[in-house]
């Protein structure tokens, strides 16, 4: 991997869009990732495979699967939890998936309905489903820095998880900070070791902005040798299933970032802030990036 560039993989349209109140019509998604892809976005999560009554924004992960015009370059995954996902992002058409568990136990039984120990077995049988059908499978680990119900997640216990993980033969490595309480020092220490044990699997990291510290984490991590993050338009994002989660960092935020910081994302920041401007009309409030605001100003300096 060319480690002057930083990869960004859009995460709007799933962690984005799922705890909003109002429905996002197919059409619209559809849209949105049409110009993602224009904006030079070249990983997009489109949708993730959950029950829609838990999960209404995602009733509709199928149809958006099915009706996409897929563009060469681009990878475009889904979000599954269980084997029942698996089947259903295989049946939508999808050759990428993001199979995820959580570090902690309390938060597994929240968001999967499964204890650790059940979702690690039942993470064995999604990737080996994946493969047979030829699948890409992203491997990840939710809740890697901290959990809202458990506090801190030992070292040793996401390390463990890392080589499960890697033993099954996953594509990529992404771990999650999805409840925002990694801090630089600690995120960045791990993220090395993680690096070191992924050898050529490509280790990917989820950021979210709960307690401010997400950029400072994204630096620490490119710094670690962290070349791929998630990140979603404006800011949006949150997992239903745990407590004060809010957004995660915001992709024209970071791109901006990388930028500054002598990376390339081939990623055109206007483009993305306008998807965002364009949402906060239609939400009704103002998303939590900052940069899609500046930018809306004439007279703004941007270096």
């Amino acid at each position: 991997m060319n480690v002057n560039k930083i990869i960004l993989e859009e995460q709007g349209l799933r962690d984005g869009f799922q705890t909003l109140t109002q429905i996002i019509p197919t059409e619209k998604k559809l849209e949105y990732i049409d110009r993602l892809v224009t904006a030079g976005l070249t990983r997009i999560q489109v949708a993730s495979f959950v029950h829609p009554k838990l999960v209404p924004q995602m009733a509709d992960a199928e149809t958006v699967c099915k009706r996409l015009i897929k563009k060469s370059g681009v990878v475009y995954s889904g979000l599954v939890l269980n084997l029942r996902g698996v089947e259903r992002g295989i049946d939508a058409g999808l050759d990428h998936l993001a199979c995820s568990i959580s570090a902690s136990d309390t938060h597994s039984q929240k968001n999967a309905r499964l204890t650790l120990e059940g979702a690690k077995k039942a993470f064995k049988e999604m990737v080996r489903l994946s493969k047979t059908n030829g699948i890409a499978v992203r491997g990840g680990i939710q809740c890697a820095f901290g959990c809202r119900y458990e506090g801190h997640i030992d070292e040793g216990h996401v390390l463990d998880m890392v080589d499960h993980h890697l033993d099954m033969g996953i594509d990529e490595l992404a771990l999650a900070d999805s409840t925002g309480m990694g801090n630089p020092k600690l995120l960045g220490a791990l993220m090395q070791k993680v690096v070191d044990k992924a050898g050529d699997i490509p280790v990917i990291l989820h950021l979210h902005n709960t307690e401010n510290k997400g950029y400072s984490n994204f630096y620490a991590a490119t710094e670690a040798g962290v070349r791929i993050f998630d990140t979603a338009f404006g800011g949006l994002g949150g997992c239903p299933f745990i407590k004060s989660a809010t957004g995660n960092i915001a992709t024209e935020d970071t791109a901006h970032m990388a930028h500054q910081m002598g990376y390339e994302t081939g990623i055109d920041i206007d483009k993305i802030a306008g998807i965002s401007r364009e949402l906060e009309t239609i939400l009704g409030y103002k998303l939590p990036g900052q940069l899609y605001q500046l930018l809306d100003k004439e007279g703004i300096a941007m270096i």
